[in-house]
């Protein structure tokens, strides 16, 4: 069994200016991930107001409430995230390891809703793919009640990555000898290793890229498929015209798309970072690299919070009905006040 003792160590060499990096993360974290979560938050409690009020007989009303509940939970998780990691918590004297908490009370649950976002975002890509690819026979299939069921079947299956380290990694109080006094960490159980190589395998590696190339692959094929419907429609008409798509069924195509991409850019940090703490060791928490490993895990917290906030200007910019509805709401409490 492994405590936090082995685990907590003298900090190691630094390779940037621990001045600048302090400024970095406090800027980083503690002035734009604060503030763009706080707005993320709001905003997604706005976007399930709206799409309760249009209603789910879409059944892309359903997914997309089912990703602003998951965005929420990404936010508020991250939010912990950049308490316990800011240089004021790390330069305080206290009584317990904000590192070593940071993974079982904000990153194990970060992790899980970042990966419930990326395969709702990924089943709504499909979901699109397939009303484009097969109108008449999807849009019997994937009613509002199958995207509840596949929803909630996401949140159950991707949960199961949180069986590991909440089984191997206990909370413990250990006494650290260059701090002379124990501290709240935590500790692990035997065979801990193994069961973190697989689970880290699983849900920091396959997870993501797996996401990523269903959401390419579902956008590609999409586009593709109504560009040829574009073209067959001119050939057939004659018509100069570069319109040929139901427009209603274009904007959600385009938003659906966009929403894509902005999760693959802004995931692309994170997964970029777990990749390589993966093959160099040194930019692990006991790694000489390890201040590098801090400033992109603060560029991808900012990013994982932007990620999980703008979907609300996406959907206000291009899709009509839900700009109508939540004019009418803001309309309606002018009224009231």
């Amino acid at each position: 069994m492994l405590n936090s003792s082995e685990i907590i160590s003298e900090p190691t060499r630094a390779l940037i200016n621990p001045h600048l990096l302090e400024f970095f993360m406090i800027f980083n974290l503690l002035i734009c991930s604060e503030l763009i979560g706080l707005f993320g938050i709001f905003a997604n409690v706005i976007n399930i107001v709206v799409f309760t009020k249009q209603g789910f007989q879409d059944s892309v009303n359903v997914t997309l409430t089912a990703l602003a509940i998951s965005d929420i939970g990404a936010l508020v998780t991250l939010q912990l995230t950049t308490l316990l990691t800011n240089p004021f918590v790390f330069s305080a004297t206290l009584s317990f390891s904000p590192v070593e908490l940071l993974g079982m009370v904000s990153f194990y649950p970060h992790n899980y809703f970042i990966r419930v976002s990326g395969f709702i975002t990924s089943f709504a890509a499909v979901e699109r793919c397939l009303c484009v690819v097969m109108p008449l026979k999807v849009k019997g299939i994937i009613t509002s009640k199958v995207a509840v069921i596949v929803n909630v079947i996401i949140f159950l299956i991707i949960s199961l990555n949180m069986l590991t380290p909440y089984y191997y990694v206990y909370f413990s109080w250990t006494f650290v000898p260059f701090l002379n006094t124990s501290i709240l960490g935590v500790s692990y159980r035997e065979g801990w290793e193994a069961a973190f190589g697989v689970s880290y395998f699983v849900t920091d590696l396959f997870e993501p890229y797996f996401t990523f190339f269903i959401l390419i692959v579902s956008t590609s094929v999409m586009t593709a498929r109504l560009k040829s419907t574009v073209s067959w429609r001119k050939s057939v008409t004659n018509s100069s015209s570069k319109s040929g798509l139901p427009s209603k069924e274009k904007r959600l195509v385009v938003m659906l798309a966009t929403v894509s991409l902005i999760f693959i850019i802004c995931l692309i940090p994170q997964s970029a970072i777990l990749t390589a703490v993966s093959i160099v060791q040194e930019l692990n928490a006991k790694g000489a690299y390890f201040d590098v490993a801090l400033v992109i895990y603060c560029i991808s917290y900012l990013a994982e919070t932007i990620c999980s906030s703008v979907n609300i200007l996406v959907y206000y910019k291009m899709s009509s009905k839900y700009r109508e509805t939540i004019n009418n709401m803001f309309k309606g409490l002018k009224t009231l006040t």
